[in-house]
């Protein structure tokens, strides 16, 4: 790269030149990055609330904690490959499992590539009875993975140009108990479940789908697999959603927030489930590696020791509160749990997402009409205020 490619300008030229277009980039490069703060290759400062689409939502940007314990481990061990034992590995599933239901951890590095793993589990496990089962059952407006397996479990407009895909994938209606009935069969392996949907415009399930959803499941002897890649750890005030519905999954998988900012994924399996993956079945070279397992380590322990899910719940309903307060003709709704918030308005939210973006406030739009929010559960009071604020002034426009 040419020594001047010091500007926005310049390194967005360098990323056209170099890099396959498959992102609708912003003419804007991020080259430094504080807690709830980032800046710019021109030196313009930013005000985080969507963290990097959620891969720093529990940290923040080069937390202390995670850059310390990132620097004693690349200078300790990086990798070596899962054939060995990884007391990193070790460490982090304990802090998973005993904040969950349980089980064991398989890691790996994205989220959807943990559903790539509870697909599979979900499937072998299918036919540990002597019956086979093999379909999978998802909902509309969820999103679950760009990979071939989880592609197919995602919306129709992800899979233009990818088919055919996976066989025996259908989708009910989210929050529609019937409809998830209706596809079941004798050949149903899994129903996989977003307990909000994130891209799907932040939606909400009520407890009593949630619950019955976990009792059909049961009853036709189907694994329920929550797809909790967006929502945990901490982000809804609970180390993990389902737990706002009183139940427990058979599977769950885990991704974005999980290494503070380093990729960390897993799919957790309950106790029934944990050794259906013998040797042979499934693997990832560098799932889990030391490196990303310890920030991992240090990811979880920050949220227990700076008690983030009371944060998340203090802090979620403080935005909460200021949005409606502000009582803002263009919104229709604002909902959510912790700090997960959608505000979806009665008109396309792009024109508010540019002019946030050029006064340094970094937000989300998904659904075309729905503003996501998603700080770093570290964001200080006033810089969560001081966002608000400008959002709810650019919304008055």
């Amino acid at each position: 790269m040419a020594n001047n490619a010091t500007t926005n300008a310049n390194l967005v030229e360098a990323t056209n030149q170099h890099l396959i277009p498959n992102y609708g980039r912003l003419p804007v490069a991020m080259v430094r990055g504080r807690g709830a703060t980032l800046w710019d290759a021109d030196g313009k400062e930013y005000l985080d609330l969507f963290a990097g689409f959620g891969a720093a939502g529990v940290t923040g940007h080069s937390h202390p904690a995670v850059a310390k314990t990132v620097k004693k481990m690349a200078a300790t061990l990086q990798t070596v490959g899962n054939l060995f034992t990884n007391p990193w590995q070790v460490q982090l599933a304990q802090a998973i499992t005993e904040n969950a239901f349980g089980g064991k951890v398989f890691f790996c590095h994205s989220g959807a590539e943990a559903n790539e793993t509870a697909l599979k589990l979900a499937r072998l496990a299918g036919g540990l009875d002597g019956k086979k089962r093999w379909k999978l059952v998802s909902f509309h407006h969820c999103f679950h993975g760009r990979t071939t397996g989880s592609l197919a479990l995602t919306p129709e407009k992800y899979q233009t140009g990818f088919e055919p895909l996976l066989p025996g994938c259908s989708k009910a209606t989210y929050g529609d108990l019937d409809s998830v009935a209706a596809l079941l069969d004798d050949e149903t392996a899994a129903v996989f479940v977003e307990p909000i949907q994130g891209e799907g415009g932040m939606t909400v399930p009520s407890v009593e789908f949630m619950q019955g959803l976990r009792r059909l499941c049961s009853e036709r002897g189907v694994a329920m697999v929550c797809d909790e890649v967006w929502t945990a750890p901490a982000r809804t005030g609970k180390w993990f959603a389902y737990q706002h519905y009183g139940i427990e999954p058979d599977l769950m998988t885990l991704g974005k927030a999980c290494g503070g900012g380093l990729p960390v994924a897993a799919c957790v399996a309950s106790p029934r489930l944990a050794d259906v993956l013998q040797p042979g079945k499934h693997g990832c070279t560098l799932g889990g590696n030391p490196l990303c397992a310890a920030a991992g380590v240090a990811t979880f322990h920050l949220v227990r020791d700076e008690n983030l899910l009371a944060a998340a719940q203090r802090k979620g309903a403080a935005a909460t509160q200021m949005l409606r307060e502000a009582k803002l003709d263009k919104v229709k709704d604002i909902r959510g749990k912790g700090l997960m918030l959608g505000i979806e308005l009665d008109a396309p939210a792009k024109d508010v997402f540019t002019r946030c973006l050029a006064r340094g406030l970094l937000i989300n739009v998904t659904q075309d009409k729905v503003i996501r929010l998603a700080p770093p559960l570290v964001i200080e009071d006033g810089l969560l205020a001081k966002g608000i604020d400008m959002l709810i002034e650019e919304l008055r426009r």
